[in-house]
């Protein structure tokens, strides 16, 4: 409870703080000012990142055809690997995290496409995370957040720089307060049909 008073606490500072410096300084000065208490803090959550320096953006084409039985429309959530794909259909979410996965080789290829009713962020991001050897932490990969379009049409990206054999999960998210996305991805390059469970960190 003393903790969260004081998260709570220094959030409020942060909050006035910014808002002072936004008074006479540019409005990026205040958000960069929060989000780095916000890390100190650790009250970021995964998918919500800033490291990546350049912007990276995934290159029409591909397809994602899914396994029978798993793009089930009353399922905001449903993931399966098949044949070292896995395979991830989504309905009306944000922010949602795969199980991890083991890294076949030092690459992954993944393929992503999604609509949305917005007419304002006409793209979400898939990112990977990967999970220590020790298991007790989850590190943002990074240079591995990847652009899709939400214009219903597939996308492709090759991230490359991984660790064959050790476990990651992707993130995928949508910056909206207010919409959501529908579609699908998969990531081919999977070097098991096993999927580990979050909560088995």
């Amino acid at each position: 409870m003393m903790k969260l008073a004081k998260r709570a606490a220094a959030l409020v500072l942060a909050a006035v703080l910014a808002l002072s410096l936004a008074a006479c300084s540019p409005k990026e000065v205040a958000s960069n000012l929060i989000l780095k208490t916000a890390d100190l803090l650790g009250l970021r959550e995964e998918g919500s990142d800033d490291d990546e320096a350049d912007e990276i953006v995934a290159q029409p084409g591909g397809e994602v055809n899914f396994p029978d039985g798993l793009q089930d429309t009353s399922v905001h959530w449903n993931q399966q690997v098949q044949d070292g794909t896995l395979y991830v259909a989504f309905n009306s979410i944000q922010n949602r995290n795969t199980e991890y996965f083991v890294a076949g080789s030092d690459t992954v290829q993944v393929t992503g496409y999604a609509t949305t009713e917005s007419t304002g962020i006409l793209e979400f991001k898939v990112a990977l995370w990967e999970l220590s050897e020790d298991k007790a932490t989850t590190s943002y990969v990074a240079g591995t957040t990847v652009y899709f379009p939400t214009g219903g049409e597939c996308s492709t990206y090759t991230i490359s720089g991984l660790t064959p054999g050790r476990l990651y999960k992707a993130n995928v998210s949508y910056d909206s307060g207010m919409f959501y996305i529908t579609g699908g991805v998969k990531i081919e390059g999977i070097g098991s049909d096993d999927l580990v469970a979050p909560d088995a960190e």
